[in-house]
Formats: C-alpha cells, sequence, structure tokens
C-alpha cells in the first residue's frame, strides 16, 4: 500500500467515526484543536467539550507523544519508549530505528571500525533512508492538515447553507436523534406552533410527552409512525400527512408534515427528520367552502344537498337493522305577512329563530334541514314499530316552544307552523316517494286549519287518509 493511500485510509476512518457523533460546531472545535496541536509550540488543553471522550483522549495521546518524541529526536534523545500504535507512529518508531541505527554507525566511526569505503557508504544510505522517512512522515502530517481545513471549511459552507435555507423557508424543519434524544427545531417551526422564539439547545424527544401536543384523534396515528417504520422495507420510511397540533396558545391548528425516518442496518429507526407547513388558514378556507356547500348560509341547518345525503345513509342502516325513519315537513304558517309588516330582515331573523327552536327539540342523531322559504325536513330514527310515538313526541316538543313570541329589535313575532310526516319502510320504499307522501300530508294538515301535523296513512283505494297527530 502507498504512503498517500494508506495515510487517506487511516484519516477518512477516523474523521468518519467522529464525524457520526459529533455536531458541526464541535467538528469545527475538533479541527482547530488539532491544528493548534500540530503547528503550536505549546500543546493546546483539552477543550471541555470532549474531556469526558475516551476516543478523544486516545487520539490526544497519540498527538502528545508524538510531539515529545520528535521533539526529544531534534535534541539529540532518540530514547524515548513510543507504545501507541498507527501509521504516523509507525513513522515515528521508523525515525527512531533510522536515528539508533546511524548513532550506532556514528560510534564506531569514531572508535574507527569503519575503514573500508563500504562502511562509510553503508553508513550514507542509511542516513539518507532516515531522512526520506522522515519527509514522508511531515508530507502526511501536511496532507492530514490540508485535509482537515477543507473539510472544516467544508462544514462551516453548510452550516451556513443550512441556515439560510431554515430562515428563508415557510416551512419549519425539524430533526430528532431517535437515539440520543436530542431534537432540533427550527425559528419557523417555534412559530407555527405559536411558541417562543427561543430555540431550546437543549430540547429532547419523547414519544409520550410529544403525543399529548397531538389531537386526541391523532395521537395513535402519530404514536404508531416509527413502529411503522420498522415494518416497512427499505433504510428510509417516508409520509405525508396532516395533523392537528396544539400550540404555545392552547390552540390546536392544522399543520401539514413532509417527514422521513432513516433505519440502520439492522432496521431500527435512528433519525426523525422532516418539514412541517402551517395549513390552518387553507383548512379553515375549505371547511368554509364545505359548509357553504352544505349547508344553509341564513340558518346554517344542512341544505337539500347534505338532507339527501343523510337520508340515504339512513335508509341503508334502517335496511340492516330493525328501525325506521319519520320524515316530517314543516311549513310556517302566516310567515308572508311577517316579511310584509316588518321587512324582510324581521323574516330572516324569524327563520334563525325558529331553526334553533325545532333544532333543541331534535336528538344529536336527528337531522334538520332547509330547503328555502320557510319549508323545514327533519328525519327522526326510530325502533321498527315505535314509528308513531316518536312522530308525536317530536312534533308536540316543536309546538310548545313555537307557541312562545319571537323577541325582535322593533316587534314581538308569533309564527305558527304545520307538519306532515310519513315513514320509512312502513309507508315508501324510495327518497323521492317518502318525502312525496310527506309533503301530502302537510297540504292535508294545511287544509285542515293549519297549526296541527298529520301522518299520511295508506287507504284501500287512490286516495289518502291523514292521521291527526298533534
Amino acid at each position: 500500500m502507498s504512503l498517500n493511500s494508506e495515510k487517506q485510509e487511516y484519516a477518512g476512518k477516523t474523521f468518519r467515526t467522529r464525524s457520526e457523533d459529533l455536531a458541526s460546531v464541535e467538528v469545527y472545535e475538533l479541527l482547530s484543536y488539532i491544528d493548534e496541536a500540530l503547528s503550536d509550540d505549546v500543546f493546546p488543553e483539552t477543550p471541555a467539550a470532549f474531556a469526558a471522550n475516551e476516543t478523544f483522549a486516545r487520539i490526544r495521546g497519540t498527538l502528545l507523544t508524538l510531539r515529545e518524541s520528535l521533539y526529544r529526536f531534534s535534541k539529540g534523545d532518540i530514547r524515548v519508549n513510543v507504545d501507541q500504535t498507527g501509521y504516523l507512529t509507525q513513522c515515528v518508531k521508523n525515525l527512531q530505528a533510522q536515528l539508533r541505527h546511524l548513532t550506532w554507525h556514528a560510534g564506531r566511526l569514531v572508535d574507527g571500525a569503519y575503514k573500508h569505503p563500504d562502511f562509510m557508504g553503508n553508513l550514507f544510505e542509511s542516513f539518507n533512508e532516515m531522512a526520506r522517512e522522515f519527509y514522508n512522515t511531515l508530507h502526511a502530517l501536511r496532507e492530514s492538515e490540508a485535509n482537515l481545513i477543507r473539510v472544516s471549511k467544508e462544514v462551516r459552507a453548510n452550516e451556513e447553507r443550512w441556515k439560510l435555507a431554515t430562515t428563508c423557508t415557510k416551512d419549519g424543519i425539524f430533526d430528532i436523534d431517535l437515539v440520543t434524544g436530542r431534537a432540533f427545531l427550527s425559528p419557523r417551526l417555534w412559530e407555527i406552533l405559536k411558541c417562543p422564539s427561543e430555540v431550546d439547545e437543549d430540547l429532547m424527544f419523547d414519544m409520550n410527552v410529544w403525543s399529548s401536543f397531538f389531537h386526541p384523534d391523532d395521537q395513535e396515528k402519530w404514536r404508531g409512525r416509527i413502529d411503522e417504520a420498522r415494518a416497512c422495507e427499505g433504510d428510509r420510511y417516508m409520509v405525508h400527512t396532516e395533523t392537528r397540533i396544539k400550540g404555545g396558545d392552547g390552540k390546536y391548528r392544522w399543520v401539514a408534515a413532509n417527514y422521513m425516518i432513516l433505519k440502520d442496518k439492522s432496521g431500527e429507526p435512528y433519525r426523525f427528520v422532516g418539514a412541517v407547513e402551517d395549513i390552518q388558514e387553507r383548512r379553515e378556507r375549505e371547511d368554509a367552502i364545505r359548509i357553504q356547500a352544505t349547508h344553509d348560509q341564513l340558518t346554517g341547518l344542512p341544505n337539500r344537498y347534505l338532507y339527501n345525503d343523510r337520508l340515504a345513509q339512513q335508509m341503508v342502516m334502517s335496511k340492516r337493522g330493525n328501525t325506521s325513519i319519520v320524515l316530517g315537513v314543516w311549513d310556517l304558517d302566516g310567515f308572508k305577512n311577517v316579511n310584509d309588516t316588518y321587512g324582510h330582515l324581521a323574516g330572516d331573523q324569524t327563520l334563525v329563530a325558529v331553526a334553533d327552536r325545532i333544532r333543541l327539540c331534535l336528538r344529536e342523531s336527528d337531522t334538520l334541514a332547509r330547503f328555502g322559504g320557510d319549508e323545514f325536513v327533519m328525519i327522526l330514527s326510530s325502533l321498527r314499530g315505535n314509528e308513531r310515538e316518536v312522530a308525536i313526541s317530536t312534533t308536540v316538543r316543536i309546538f310548545e316552544v313555537l307557541k312562545c313570541p319571537i323577541d325582535l329589535d322593533n316587534a314581538s313575532i308569533l309564527v305558527g307552523a304545520s307538519c306532515g310526516m310519513a315513514f320509512f319502510p312502513d309507508h315508501a320504499n324510495s327518497p323521492e316517494e317518502l318525502f312525496d307522501l310527506a309533503d301530502k300530508a302537510l297540504f292535508q294538515a294545511k287544509r285542515n286549519g293549519r297549526q296541527r301535523a298529520e301522518i299520511w296513512t295508506p287507504n284501500i283505494g287512490d286516495e289518502q287518509v291523514c292521521e291527526v297527530c298533534g
């Protein structure tokens, strides 16, 4: 093996071993220390960051021994005992052997033992060999120093590039060492999380503690990411997810995370790194658009689109279980007079108040929708055979709350209502037919005097018979 290749292999192994364990600041401090050890007259003191590092202590001992040995050689003392191992140490040992050989020859020359030219040639050859070894050792040291300086510059450049990238991007960056538990969060990520801008250099990662900041619906998914990474093939596991995290203000915020979990050769995750984007405003816009598409703008009730979807789902569930559906169509009595007398603003306020009162009379599993104007539709679930009792008890509660006047800024308004109802599957098997029968029952209630509720019932003939239930 050549001198350069042997030196590069040794230097490369040393640097790779340290670079896996040290942060960039510590790498720079280490490089500065080695530079002083090679060039300064006084051997530098051990930096505080490496005081307990066994590998550093071994390297420092080797450098100190090499310096002392070379210094003593320069003063003519070649009796020093070099115990360390390694490429540079071996070069010093070779130099020591050559000096001893030269001293031995010099002693014989003084004693007159060398009188033949061949002996003088051997003497000078030994000296030349020693000089070559010494030169090679110095050359190796200079190249090692140059490599360390070059690597130091690259580390500083990468550090500066990393700082610029984390500062300019709108995303927050995190980097977690799963082995040591040390975690880095960029200033932008602290800003997204609504936390103080001061970065905690000693931040440690704990799965249970960090999981507590996620929304309860998202915690299990977060905890399972590490196990998912273990189970997947390859040396990395990449994920894109949207989740809710509690910020420093105590509120949950939507964020989008693109992250990667790195695994070692044994398949064990050792690093967790990624970027986080603040998507709270985007999710709020999407929610607003979704609500506008599925809800009435005035009352906030489900509109016809959401009503159709929920009724279809209720019918599927009813077919699977022993349940029925009560569909009720409500229409306010005399609402046109409210608009004509008090204006459309008062009319809108009246509709909102009526919607709130009816909604309070329903269960969470029930649905109240507004189709426009003063028409409301309710979907009630019921056990099979108990439809009439559910229909009557619900309409009685609604009629009671509508008896109270609605107090507005400039008036007190009293409105009545009529209701028609039909049952699934007793009366109809499709959403359209069920609504049509309930609407016919509403028409019958209006014709029979208003402010009443009637249930459509089938007759032997083509005409319907409506049963009064309120």
